[in-house]
């Protein structure tokens, strides 16, 4: 049991490592007590005319009390923020942890309009529904029961939260600000040639990655042509569907009006 969790922890990417680390760790101080989770929260008026900044921070790191809730949001973080960082960041931490910043501030300027004061859903959200719309033919399936593309993956993080009797508002303000993301950082460069969301140099350097001198970074081409080339797969695969369907439903007329 300790090398099969030994293991796990040496295998998940260093920033989920870090960030599954500090949300266990917070909830845990507020459970025994050593912090109020009242103190955490997200709030304008503390943060800028009481200079209470930790505000900014610790708002992402709290969750939800133990319960179900916090073991299903908890698994759900590490799922999506370890693909995404797995799938499209591999070895490159500054690069997501710069994401990981953007997506927060994005959060912290959308928070008052969703009135939602933990953001910490929000944003494993956010990574989520980027890493859906990068990796939209993946095959995924809840407990072997229900199975759907990766595309559908916010879709059903919604309806699980109302299945559950949660709030959908923070899986909403997650949908909006990931759809942001998803545009500056994917759909973007491909318009303009240029990735104007690129990470600085000293940035990488803190998480000891190699600095990127060029004007488009390559990962973003990549990322780009997969999606380009799974999307033209997904619009040949739906447009035989369609196609199967019009002469199965033709068939099914035909024999409708000779029965009739």
């Amino acid at each position: 049991m300790e090398a099969g969790l030994g293991g796990i922890i040496r295998n998940t990417p260093v920033v989920t490592r870090l960030w599954i680390f500090l949300v266990i760790g917070t909830t845990t101080l507020t459970k025994l007590g050593f912090i109020d989770h009242l103190d955490l929260y997200f709030n304008y008026g503390l943060i800028f005319r009481r200079y209470q900044f930790w505000r900014l921070i610790t708002c992402f790191l709290y969750i939800a009390p133990f319960g179900v809730n916090f073991l299903f949001q908890v698994i759900l973080l590490y799922m999506t923020c370890r693909r995404l960082e797995e799938g499209s960041y591999p070895g490159r931490s500054g690069d997501f942890m710069f994401v990981i910043i953007i997506a927060g501030i994005l959060n912290l300027a959308l928070a008052p309009f969703f009135k939602v004061f933990f953001l910490g859903i929000p944003l494993s959200f956010t990574l989520g529904y980027l890493w859906a719309r990068r990796f939209p033919m993946v095959h995924m399936s809840i407990y072997g029961v229900l199975r759907f593309r990766a595309k559908y993956l916010p879709w059903v993080r919604v309806a699980l939260s109302f299945l559950m009797g949660f709030s959908a508002y923070p899986d909403f303000m997650g949908i909006v600000s990931g759809h942001i993301i998803f545009f500056f950082l994917d759909c973007l460069p491909e318009l303009v040639g240029k990735n104007i969301l690129k990470t600085p140099n000293f940035f990488r350097r803190i998480f000891g990655q190699l600095p990127d001198n060029q004007g488009f970074d390559p990962i973003f081409q990549e990322i780009i042509q997969n999606n380009e080339q799974e999307n033209q797969i997904e619009i040949e695969n739906e447009n035989q569907f369609e196609n199967e369907n019009n002469n199965d439903n033709e068939e099914e007329e035909e024999e409708e009006e000779i029965v009739l």
